[in-house]
């Protein structure tokens, strides 16, 4: 026996990413992605679309954007603004808005409410049990009293949105960190950094994140597992992941190439040939091997080589004659 899908004259598409966020996912949260993933009109301009599933599945505009922000959240969708009008507050956009306008970062965190204080918030803002409701989703858990407060200071104190929040605390459960309390700390520093709307937080999560991947791997490399990385071999690791879009393979190539012509491992010395191969648009080992024959042929006639003429080359017009 075997089972078929019976697709008919119509087909629904969703990113694979929605089985990683699917166990905190509500009926409505599904319900709410198929009804746009099946109408791919409705996306086009979220005011009307939203209006049209809510009208569609009998749901409150809230909710609708709550679920939305849940799924942008998990990364399974994200939004623009449209040509001509990105400076259009739309409604999914704000689904969540706070309460009251941002104030300085306080020195010791975010403050603490009291029940009356919470009460007011709530009542202040009809989107809060929306927002706290995708929140324990996106944790996998019900929050207490303080975690609340914690989610009241992000909105209502820093006067983050419900989409920036749940993006953040997206992050923090692919971080393995499902702590309120990291979530404060990231967010305070966010804050800090002017990271206050959420496109401009998709891009530092997205480095932080590939940041993290990609960093532990290049201290084996480089023989740093046991000493804490300078602040200027960090940017330079950036620089290789988030800049370049190097893998490791092409890293550890360089990290040869850096050994066989100094004899020693060196952030520096193998940043130089990175920064070199980027400009000269290798971007896999497979392109630098390429490179090297073509270096052979050109250079040696063909006859034996040794790879350290290729990359002493490459060098000397920032160190001189290696």
């Amino acid at each position: 026996m075997k089972l078929e899908f019976v697709y008919g004259s119509r087909v629904l598409v969703l990113p694979a990413s929605v089985t990683e966020a699917s166990a905190n996912a509500t009926a409505n949260d599904w319900r709410v992605l198929c009804a746009f993933a099946k109408d791919q009109t409705l996306c086009q301009s979220l005011p009307e679309g939203i209006d049209a599933v809510v009208r569609e599945l009998s749901l409150t505009a809230a909710a609708v954007e709550a679920s939305l922000a849940f799924w942008r959240g998990a990364g399974v969708i994200t939004q623009t603004a449209e040509k001509g009008n990105e400076n259009k507050k739309q409604g999914a956009e704000k689904a969540i808005k706070p309460t009251k306008a941002a104030k300085p970062v306080p020195d010791r965190g975010l403050p603490t409410y009291s029940t009356e204080e919470l009460a007011d918030i709530v009542e202040g803002n009809k989107d809060f049990g929306a927002l706290i409701a995708a929140c324990q989703q996106t944790f996998g858990k019900i929050f207490n009293t303080a975690e609340v407060n914690i989610i009241a200071g992000l909105t209502d104190y820093l006067g983050l949105e419900g989409d920036y929040i749940l993006l953040l605390l997206s992050h923090c459960v692919r971080m393995e960190k499902k702590s309120l309390r990291y979530a404060e700390k990231t967010a305070l520093s966010l804050h800090d950094d002017g990271i206050t709307d959420a496109t401009a937080l998709e891009e530092r999560l997205q480095r932080i994140e590939m940041m993290a991947s990609a960093t532990g791997k290049i201290r084996t490399v480089f023989g740093a597992s046991s000493r804490a990385l300078t602040a200027k071999e960090k940017k330079m690791i950036e620089q290789w992941v988030c800049v370049m879009k190097y893998d490791i393979e092409v890293i550890r190539l360089a990290y040869d190439a850096t050994v066989d012509a100094i004899q020693k491992p060196s952030f520096s010395y193998a940043n130089t040939i990175l920064e070199r191969w980027y400009a000269a648009g290798y971007k896999t080992v497979a392109d630098v091997n390429r490179a090297m024959e073509e270096y052979r042929r050109q250079k040696l006639g063909g006859s034996s080589f040794d790879a350290d003429d290729f990359f002493s080359a490459a060098l000397k017009n920032t160190y001189g004659e290696v």
